[in-house]
């Protein structure tokens, strides 16, 4: 050890722990010759790194560091940041130089090349190099080797050929990044090293487990702000925008083989300022506002579930407009949306104008519902989805409404409405609002996916309407099924 290390006290607990969390005490203290970090952005993982390599700088003689990032900018903060570092221990008396340097590669092809790096230098020998990715300069110096932000290095196989070898001399090699899609190098060694391959020293830290762990008490001290964790959280995704977004910069899950229904650049071209009727009912309140159902009288609940809806909708339902319904069938207190999603048909586009989401067991407030919507939209015609619990009611639908109401089967069909919403989307045929995001969040959460020589469609996590997995933009696309269905006859009263 340097004679450096009795004077800084670098392994007294009290001295260094305050300033870090626990996975980045881990990660600092983890003496493991290869390891890798799948992270969320933003959780202070360099700046952890930046700490570990000075002290590690300062613990062996003559053994450099080679940090490498996927820029010029990020490799210079990093710099920065193992200065300040410097400041604040009172290292800088054992700093000899600092600044920038010019590193000659003596690479042929690039012979003579020069290539500019940020260094410290130390009194022992030790030194810390940080530069853009180029695989060159990573072979002309010997040392330990950071890679920061791999997944985006725009040459990550020739970097990791030439990192890889500094290891065979004995060196370290860590390497930590967000995600940047699932058919990176990254991606590849965080699946091979969470499953105990390749001898690498693992961790995983997403935002959600990172503020769990301190974070956003340190957010808060610095900022001055009083986030709890849902606010900072739904902040997160606010920002984030798209589902694939947050779920791949936050959560740690690559954007692979499953991609976006069409890219934001599509939908947004569809999203409108045209305002829309829209109402959300939980449990509760279905019962508090038309009381719980009693079979003897029927009647009277129905006839105020269709007050409620005649006043709630009430453009929709005095346009001039045909309306198209898709009803996403759902019973649940706590679960998926039952979504009734009306579009009205404005040739050549389909318009969003009324959407009604809720979250209940009652069945005769969504058959009434479904019956009003039918009956009193002007020349409606629908679509549900008849699989699992939406079997009864557009069985019963779809005999009250012969022609205008038809069940669906998602099981047979979801492709080819994956499609149809995809070439309406495509075509800026399908309209929703742009001051109600949560609904284009919707349709973005919804994925394609091209296996074994087919499409398929899924849904993911809608971060902006977290109640929805999906339900609004399947319930949209029935809409749009319903515009292809044939008019029929006039609703029929059953006995």
């Amino acid at each position: 050890m340097s004679a450096i290390m009795p004077a800084l006290k670098l392994d007294d607990d009290a001295v260094w722990r305050r300033y870090f969390l626990p996975y980045q005490a881990r990660w600092i203290l983890d003496e493991a010759r290869l390891c890798l970090a799948e992270k969320s952005v933003r959780i202070g993982w360099t700046f952890a790194d930046a700490f570990k390599n000075v002290r590690k700088r300062l613990r062996h003689p003559r053994r450099d560091y080679l940090f490498t990032s996927k820029d010029e900018a990020t490799a210079l903060e990093y710099l920065r940041a193992c200065q300040r570092f410097c400041e604040w221990f009172d290292f800088t008396r054992f700093v000899i130089s600092r600044g920038m340097v010019t590193l000659k590669t003596g690479r042929r092809g690039g012979a003579g090349a020069e290539i500019k790096a940020g260094q410290i230098k130390f009194d022992n020998g030790s030194r810390i190099l940080a530069f853009s990715s180029n695989p060159n300069a990573l072979r002309a110096y010997g040392g330990d080797v950071g890679m920061d932000e791999f997944a985006f290095h725009p040459e990550a196989a020739a970097l990791w050929a030439a990192a890889s070898g500094r290891a065979t001399w004995g060196y370290d090699l860590a390497v930590w990044s967000s995600h940047n899609g699932a058919h990176t190098l990254f991606h590849r060694f965080a699946r091979e090293a969470a499953a105990g391959l390749g001898g690498w020293s693992y961790y995983r830290v997403t935002m959600p487990e990172a503020l769990d762990l301190g974070l956003l008490e340190k957010i808060n001290a610095v900022t001055g702000r009083t986030f709890t964790r849902e606010q900072f959280l739904a902040d997160c995704q606010a920002r984030a925008r798209l589902p694939e977004v947050f779920e791949q910069e936050y959560l740690c899950q690559p954007a692979g083989d499953a991609a976006a229904l069409v890219p934001w650049q599509v939908l947004e071209r569809c999203l409108t300022t045209a305002p829309i009727e829209r109402r959300h009912l939980e449990a509760p309140a279905v019962e508090s506002q038309f009381g719980a159902y009693d079979p003897r009288q029927p009647k009277t609940r129905a006839q105020r579930i269709r007050h409620f809806l005649r006043e709630a909708f009430s453009r929709a339902f005095g346009g001039g407009w045909p309306c198209r319904l898709g009803f996403d069938v759902a019973a649940s207190g706590a679960g998926d949306l039952a979504a009734f999603y009306v579009d009205q048909w404005q040739p050549p586009e389909l318009r969003l104008a009324a959407l009604l989401t809720c979250r209940t067991q009652d069945w005769h407030f969504l058959a009434t519902t479904l019956e009003t919507f039918l009956r009193e939209l002007p020349a409606a015609r629908g679509c549900g989805d008849e699989t699992g619990l939406g079997r009864q009611i557009c069985w019963e639908a779809a005999r009250q409404f012969p022609g205008a109401f038809r069940p669906v089967n998602f099981s047979r069909e979801k492709t080819a409405l994956g499609f149809l919403l995809l070439n309406q989307l495509t075509a800026g045929a399908k309209r929703v609002p742009r001051d109600q995001p949560d609904i284009a969040a919707d349709f973005m959460a919804l994925r394609k996916v091209y296996r074994g020589g087919h499409w398929t469609f899924t849904e993911g996590r809608n971060p902006l309407n977290p109640d929805s997995h999906g339900d609004i933009a399947w319930a949209g696309a029935l809409a749009s099924r319903a515009n292809e269905t044939p008019a029929g006859v006039q609703a029929v009263v059953l006995g």
